[in-house]
């Protein structure tokens, strides 16, 4: 009987303890439908808008006050409209690239100014042979020259000559002198080492230096040339400029080497 006795309390705890579990089962279950629907209506896209349980028990406690304020009428008016607001986007816009003579102001380099003429045996006019009179001047192009320590910005400017002649005979015989076939004569500036290319051959020669013999990489190349006052050179435009140089300057002489050492 003692037996039986103990085997039947220990049946009751197991139950009684099997029924905690489930009940706080039950308990953990609700509790996280609860926190989870918190959460979609704090988070989720409708959190802005009014959930009906509130609108409820806002009802339920207007119903109850026998006397209602207007200021919690006009509050119970504004809650109910629909928040519309949308915060507007603003289109975002590329800052402009920077013209060439804006980033030499910004240098703060004094800009040398070199006037090209044409040579004393061309300034004769190809259809009557009068002498060619300059009547005004065009830029031709910059070029940044390096003479260590010290920076300089060459802005080489053309002068265009004219046929004082054949202007007065268009003029008198009221023909354009586009239509005459004439064009004024400008003198041309010197050829760049790059086509295209600001760089002079001192400024490619100091990167070149610095980039294979120093060893420097291009982005501190780049950082020491700021430091030196000149405006910023992308990596890639400087990384071209080099490739470039080797392939029309180094490459020729390097195959002409070979040819003599294997010759």
């Amino acid at each position: 009987d003692a037996v039986n006795d103990i085997s039947r309390k220990k049946d009751e705890i197991i139950h009684s303890l099997t029924e905690q579990v489930e009940a706080a089962n039950t308990t953990i279950a609700s509790l996280t439908e609860q926190i989870t629907l918190m959460a979609a209506q704090r988070y989720g896209k409708k959190s802005e808008k009014r959930s009906s349980g509130k609108k409820k028990d806002d009802d339920d406690g207007n119903d109850s006050d026998s006397t209602p304020s207007a200021g919690s009428a006009s509050e119970s008016d504004s809650s109910k409209k629909p928040n519309t607001h949308r915060p507007v986007k603003k289109k975002q816009t590329r800052k402009p690239k920077s013209t060439l003579k804006e980033m030499i102001e910004r240098m703060g380099i004094d800009v040398e100014k070199v006037v090209r003429e044409l040579d004393e045996d061309k300034r004769f006019c190809e259809y009557c042979g009068h002498e060619l009179i300059p009547f005004g001047e065009k830029h031709l192009r910059y070029e940044l020259k390096v003479e260590l320590p010290r920076l300089r910005v060459i802005e080489y400017v053309g002068v265009t000559y004219g046929c004082p002649d054949c202007h007065a005979k268009a003029a008198d015989s009221d023909t354009p002198l586009s239509e005459c076939g004439l064009s004024p004569v400008q003198a041309e500036a010197p050829k760049p080492l790059l086509p295209g290319s600001w760089a002079s051959s001192s400024f490619l020669a100091m990167a070149i230096a610095f980039k294979i013999l120093y060893q420097i990489p291009t982005n501190l190349l780049i950082t020491m040339f700021r430091e030196m006052g000149m405006f910023s050179v992308s990596s890639g435009t400087l990384c071209s400029w080099i490739i470039s140089v080797s392939q029309v300057y180094f490459a020729p002489l390097f195959d002409r080497l070979r040819q003599i050492l294997l010759a």
